[in-house]
Parts: structure tokens; C-alpha cells; sequence
């Protein structure tokens, strides 16, 4: 591990035992082992550390592996629920970081990253597009199914990626907040109901 990325992992780590955003750098200094001087050769404040652990921890959690989801084979049923499943696994397992090992829930990071990632910059709007991308990736595959009679055509392809995003973002959220343990469970659970209201019918 690098000294930049020592220190994002020290901060965050520090942030979740004490369940506080609010770091300083003699406590970052102490706990890493690195000078003062050491962390100011590598950032050059406060605030540029914690813009940097919100991006990489929060910002990136956010988004979405296409490179990944455009891999997965299948009919547009298969496709539909493959992609749904891995990005609900993609989300609980979150990002990896090396210096935690296993014993921390990714929830926990997120709680205190809240307040940071509700005021980076262009929060708003990264949202709005990472949700847009996801819908018109999709309405692709839905598309796809409704040429081929396996999707009903009476409703848009974008109208049911509306319906599949309003059902990921629902068990994503009370996943985060701890009213769910297993987001895959919920989705299974979920995914059939949503089958029945797509499928083509004769």
C-alpha cells in the first residue's frame, strides 16, 4: 500500500470508529504513523483529504461496472434479473480496502460519508446521470425483449426501467439503513413480482 492511500484508508478508519466526519491531521498523523509533514507532502489540506476519501468511498460507490454488466449473456428475462443481481452484490460488497480487512459493514462508511458526499461538488447532478445511464442501459436490453416477444409492448422500454430503477433504489435504501440484511434476498423476492408485470403476453 502506498503512503497517499495509507493515509485515505487511516482517515476513513478513523471516521468510522469515532463515527465522525471530522478528522484532524495530528490524529491521522498518530494512528497512520506518518509525519505531519508527510501527510501535507501528499495532500495539502485538511479538506483535500477528505474531498478525496468521499470520491473514491462514497462518489464511486454510486456508480455502476457497465464494462462488467454489459458482459452478462442471456434472454432478456436472464439479462434483466443477472444485471439487477450484480449490481445489488456489486453494492454490498462494496469497494475494497485493504487496511479494514472483513470486519466492517460498508453501511458504516457510507453513514459517515453522508454529509461529505451531500456537498461535493456536482453531487446532484452525478446522481441524476448515473441514474439516467443505468435507465438507458436498461431500456436496451428491454427493447431487445420486446423485439423478440418476451417483453409486453403496450408499455415503453423506458417506462419498466423506470419501475426496475424505483425497485433497486427502494432495496438499496433500506438496505443502507439497516432495514434489510440482504439486498440479493429482497431482490429475488422482488424481481418476480416485477417479471409478472413486463412479460409479454399473448
Amino acid at each position: 500500500m502506498n503512503t497517499k492511500q495509507l493515509i485515505l484508508e487511516t482517515t476513513l478508519k478513523l471516521m468510522v470508529e469515532n463515527q465522525n466526519s471530522i478528522i484532524s491531521i495530528r490524529e491521522i498523523s498518530n494512528a497512520s504513523g506518518i509525519a505531519i509533514g508527510g501527510i501535507y507532502h501528499h495532500f495539502s489540506n485538511k479538506e483535500e483529504i477528505y474531498d478525496k476519501i468521499t470520491e473514491r468511498y462514497y462518489i464511486n460507490y454510486y456508480k455502476f461496472d457497465f464494462d462488467r454488466l454489459r458482459q452478462i449473456r442471456g434472454n432478456a428475462k436472464e439479462k434483466i434479473h443477472d444485471v439487477m443481481a450484480e449490481i445489488f452484490n456489486q453494492k454490498e460488497t462494496g469497494i475494497k480496502i485493504e487496511s479494514f480487512g472483513d470486519e466492517i459493514d460498508y453501511r458504516d462508511i457510507l453513514l459517515v460519508l453522508t454529509a461529505n458526499g451531500s456537498t461535493y461538488e456536482n453531487h446532484e447532478e452525478l446522481t441524476q446521470s448515473l441514474i439516467k445511464e443505468l435507465r438507458g442501459f436498461l431500456a436496451e436490453i428491454i427493447r431487445e425483449g420486446q423485439k423478440d416477444r418476451q417483453i409486453r409492448h403496450d408499455v415503453t422500454a423506458e417506462d419498466i426501467a423506470d419501475s426496475l430503477i424505483i425497485m433497486y433504489m427502494g432495496i438499496q435504501y433500506k438496505w443502507e439503513i439497516y432495514l434489510i440484511d440482504d439486498m440479493i434476498l429482497a431482490f429475488e423476492d422482488n424481481f418476480k413480482l416485477e417479471w409478472e408485470k413486463m412479460r409479454f403476453r399473448e
